[in-house]
């Protein structure tokens, strides 16, 4: 028979009452609902995406001429027909990756302009060109677009216009920025807004193109001077 702690025989009764029973040993059961399935346009997303990703990154690091369907569905986990269905031809896939390039490139660059304390325009064209040559370096799907660029270039291929259209948005925020800082006494009134923003474009991407020939240029360096030719350009 159990002993009670002072030795005495205890009960069967009081010996059955200090178990625990079975059930107070487990956990109980959490109870979740299903989980919530992913719509047909959220996949969708997803999906194109993962190509754009993967399409950038044959690109940048194999080459434009690699980057087939079939290489691009490989890498994103997909097949050949997906990346055909999405973008449809070669040209379909170099638009799609200059829209995924410019909307990837504008996040990093508004995310750093945020960071400014009450910036003006010429603090806001310095730090743009700065953060440009930044991400450059660092981004190695952003550096897919100048290698299309170049092989656009090289090949006087079609998709041209879809670069100047990309380097057309670019001068013309350049030249309100310039012109927001006129209206406002920080950039000298004797610069032409329109030139001289198609000049500090025309610095970013020379900078880029020659990071992308030289991996091993001091980038450090290189936006310093950015900083004081641009200056220059502003008249100030």
């Amino acid at each position: 028979m159990p002993m009670t702690a002072s030795g005495s025989p205890s009960s069967p009764r009081t010996a059955r009452s200090k178990r625990l029973p079975r059930h107070a040993a487990r956990a109980p059961a959490k109870v979740t609902g299903p989980a919530r399935r992913r719509s047909q346009a959220e996949r969708s997303d997803e999906s194109e995406i993962r190509l754009l990703e993967a399409a950038a990154r044959v690109i940048e690091g194999e080459g434009f001429a690699a980057a087939t369907f079939d290489r691009i569905g490989e890498l994103a986990g997909y097949s050949r027909g997906l990346a055909s269905a999405k973008f449809g031809s070669k040209d379909g896939l170099v638009r799609a990756v200059i829209a995924f390039v410019q909307r990837r490139l504008e996040a990093r660059t508004t995310a750093a302009l945020a960071m400014l304390d009450r910036p003006d325009a010429t603090e806001l064209i310095l730090s743009w060109t700065d953060t440009l040559l930044e991400v450059v370096q660092t981004d190695e799907l952003v550096r897919a677009y100048f290698v299309m660029m170049a092989v656009a270039v090289g090949n006087r291929a079609d998709n041209r216009p879809a670069f100047l259209d990309a380097h057309e948005q670019v001068r013309v925020r350049l030249r309100d920025l310039i012109e927001a800082g006129q209206a406002s006494g920080t950039i000298s009134a004797k610069v032409d807004a329109d030139a001289t923003a198609l000049s500090i474009g025309s610095l970013q991407l020379g900078i880029a193109v020659e990071l992308l020939l030289d991996p091993t240029l001091d980038i450090g360096r290189m936006r310093a001077t950015a900083r004081q030719a641009v200056r220059g350009m502003l008249g100030i």
